[in-house]
């Protein structure tokens, strides 16, 4: 069941940004200090993809796929990220290139992304206290009627050389492995990544981790 902004007494913060935006690790540290639930939405569609992959005919076990079939666990608690299919733990390998390379392909397929958009509600109104729920379409499908959205971004040079360092990879190879992920997530035809109505832009291309964080507790503090 998901409850509206009328029903639900708890705080929900929806967080949209495109890959290497920094909106996980600034989402999840900012629920921390706030004493809020954290939930990211991204590591769901990873750990699906590394149940497909792992299928001997992945396709055609998309195309059979049943809810029945996996038993996805993933903590919201900011300090602490498991993540767990059919009782195993993925954590790790959830951030593995293979995954990143994969995952865009599983989250434009309806079935998955329908899936799992009713678990995120699920998790959303289960939420004992405020939540700050991230991923890619949040604001705009997930819960559009969230009481704080925001667009996390920076320029694409600043994502790249972020998302390299973190990789420990070439700048110009993650460059253009991120134009073909903001392709893939902008044009598909299910739930693409846009900013959503009445979101609140945080453009952190000049800002540290620290600053970044600080604007986004702000935001949150100073919210009607």
């Amino acid at each position: 069941m998901n409850a509206s902004k009328e029903t639900r007494s708890q705080m929900v913060i929806a967080v949209d940004g495109p890959s290497g935006s920094g909106k996980s690790s600034i989402s999840r540290e900012s629920a921390k200090r706030l004493g809020f639930s954290f939930l990211d939405t991204g590591a769901m569609y990873r750990a699906l993809t590394i149940y497909f992959l792992r299928q001997t005919d992945s396709q055609r076990s998309v195309t059979n796929f049943s809810p029945g079939d996996v038993n996805l666990s993933i903590s919201i608690d900011p300090e602490r990220e498991i993540v767990e299919i059919n009782n195993v733990d993925v954590t790790k390998e959830i951030r593995s290139e293979e995954v990143t390379k994969n995952v865009s392909h599983f989250a434009a397929i309806p079935e998955i992304r329908n899936f799992l958009v009713l678990k995120q509600r699920e998790i959303i109104s289960s939420s004992k206290n405020g939540i700050v729920v991230e991923g890619r379409d949040i604001g705009s499908v997930v819960i559009p009627d969230a009481d704080l959205k925001l667009f996390i971004t920076a320029s694409e040079e600043i994502r790249a050389a972020r998302r390299a360092l973190q990789m420990n990879s070439n700048v110009e190879d993650v460059l253009n492995q991120q134009k073909i992920r903001d392709k893939l997530d902008s044009e598909r035809t299910i739930s693409p990544l846009t900013i959503p109505k009445d979101a609140v832009i945080l453009d952190n291309s000049d800002l540290d981790f620290e600053q970044s964080v600080k604007k986004f507790i702000d935001l949150v503090v100073n919210h009607d």
